[in-house]
C-alpha cells in the first residue's frame, strides 16, 4: 500500500446535542485540554435543534468565544429531520477528516488528537476512508495499527466494534457527508404494524459499510475516547425506551440483509465474530434482554392486548434473527444459531400457552438466560 506524506491535517469534530448541557461542557473541556501539533487544524461543529435545558443560550455564547466553532442552533422539529441532518450541512468544505462525537462522551487522553494526527500522518495510504478510535475500556493500549478493507476489519474485530459506537468513528469528510445524508432522509423508530421494517439501532453502521466496504480502513488500538458515564443513566434509559432501541437492535439483521441484496456483501461470507456485541454475540445479547424483561412486562400490564402485541413483536424479531443463518460462513455456526433461536421461539410458545406460568419461567427462561449470560469474549477487544 502506497503511503503519501502528510504534514498539515484539517480535522473536524462533529457533535449532535440534545438536552445534555452539562455533559456537552465536559466534552468541550476535554477537547480544550488537548495538546497537539500546530500542523493539526481543528474545527468544532455542533448541531442543536430541540434542546430546552439552556444548551441554545450556551452555544450562542460559545460561538462568540471560539474562533473554530460553527453551530446550527435553531429549534427545528426533530420528527421531520434528525439532528445529524443539520449537523451535516455546517461542516466546512476544507475539512479533510470528521470525528463523529456523542455529546455524553469525552476524549480520554490529553494527546488523543495528537495520536490521531500522528497515526494518520504515518499511515496515509491510498483509499483510506475510515479510522476507528478505540474506546478506552475496550482497548488493550498496544498502539498497534491494523489496516485492511473496512469489511475485513468488521469481519475480524466485529461490525459493532468497528462501526457501532459513534464516538469511535472518524471518516473522510466526503464519506461522512454521504453516510449521514443517506441515513437522515428517513428514520422510523416505532412500529405501526407487527411486520414493519423500522430503522435499526445502527443505521450509520450499515451506511458506512455500504460506502467503505471495499475501501481501506484503520483500527488503532489505543484508548482515545470514553463514555462519561460507566453505566447507563436513568436519562439515557428513558431515551432508549422513547426511541424503541431494544426492538431496533433486532433490525440490524435487516441492514445486513439489505447489504447482501445490494451486492455489497456476499451471502454466507461473515465470520461469527462479525456479530460480536461487547462480550457477547448480538443475538445472545438480545435474547437475554428480552427474555429477562418479559415476565416483568407481563406482570406490569393489565391490558391483554398490550401483552399480545408485545409477544407478537418478540416472536417476529426472534424469527428475524434466524435470517442470520444466511449470513454466516461456517456451517457449524449456522447450525448452532438456528438451534439456539429455534429453541427460544419454542420456549416462548410454551410460556404463552401455559398462561405465563412461573414454573415455566423458572425452568425454561431462567435456565436459558443463565447460560446466555456467560460471556463469549473478554471485555477488551480481541487483537488476534
Amino acid at each position: 500500500m502506497e503511503k503519501r506524506k502528510v504534514e498539515k491535517l484539517k480535522l473536524g469534530i462533529a457533535i449532535p446535542t440534545y438536552n445534555r448541557l452539562e455533559k456537552l461542557k465536559v466534552l468541550l473541556n476535554s477537547i480544550d485540554k488537548q495538546i497537539f501539533s500546530k500542523n493539526l487544524d481543528l474545527s468544532l461543529f455542533i448541531s442543536n435543534i430541540a434542546s430546552t435545558d439552556g444548551t441554545s443560550e450556551f452555544l450562542e455564547e460559545e460561538v462568540q468565544k471560539r474562533y473554530n466553532l460553527k453551530v446550527y442552533n435553531r429549534p427545528e422539529d426533530q420528527t421531520i429531520k434528525p439532528n445529524i441532518f443539520y449537523l451535516n450541512k455546517i461542516i466546512s468544505s476544507d475539512i479533510e477528516w470528521v470525528w463523529f462525537m456523542g455529546d455524553d462522551d469525552k476524549l480520554s487522553e490529553k494527546n488523543s488528537l495528537q495520536k490521531v494526527y500522528e497515526c494518520l500522518k504515518e499511515n496515509n495510504i491510498n483509499d483510506l476512508e475510515f479510522f476507528c478510535a478505540c474506546e478506552k475500556r475496550r482497548s488493550r493500549n498496544t498502539s498497534k495499527v491494523f489496516i485492511d478493507k473496512v469489511f475485513n476489519l468488521c469481519n475480524k474485530f466485529g461490525y459493532h466494534e468497528m462501526l457501532g459506537w459513534i464516538s469511535s468513528i472518524i471518516l473522510k469528510k466526503q464519506t461522512f457527508q454521504k453516510v449521514f445524508d443517506d441515513i437522515s432522509q428517513s428514520i422510523t423508530t416505532q412500529y405501526q404494524n407487527f411486520d414493519d421494517a423500522i430503522t435499526s439501532a445502527y443505521p450509520h453502521s450499515a451506511s458506512i459499510l455500504k460506502y467503505t466496504h471495499d475501501k481501506n480502513g484503520l483500527f488503532y488500538d489505543f484508548g482515545l475516547v470514553e463514555t462519561q458515564d460507566k453505566l447507563q443513566t436513568i436519562e439515557t434509559q428513558k431515551r432508549w425506551e422513547e426511541e424503541n432501541m431494544l426492538w431496533r437492535y433486532f433490525h440490524v439483521i435487516d441492514d445486513i440483509e439489505n447489504l447482501i441484496n445490494q451486492k455489497i456483501l456476499e451471502p454466507n461470507s461473515l465470520n461469527l465474530t462479525f456479530f460480536r456485541y461487547h462480550a457477547y454475540f448480538l443475538w445472545d445479547h438480545l435474547i437475554f434482554l428480552t427474555f429477562k424483561r418479559l415476565p416483568q412486562y407481563i406482570r406490569s400490564r393489565s391490558d391483554i392486548n398490550d401483552i399480545n402485541n408485545h409477544i407478537q413483536i418478540l416472536s417476529n424479531n426472534l424469527c428475524r434473527l434466524l435470517k442470520a443463518e444466511n449470513f454466516l460462513k461456517n456451517v457449524n455456526d449456522r447450525k448452532d444459531l438456528t438451534l439456539k433461536v429455534t429453541m427460544c421461539i419454542n420456549y416462548l410458545q410454551v410460556y404463552v400457552s401455559n398462561n405465563f406460568s412461573e414454573e415455566i419461567r423458572t425452568n425454561l427462561f431462567d435456565s436459558l438466560t443463565n447460560v446466555i449470560a456467560i460471556p463469549n469474549f473478554p471485555s477488551q477487544i480481541c487483537l488476534e
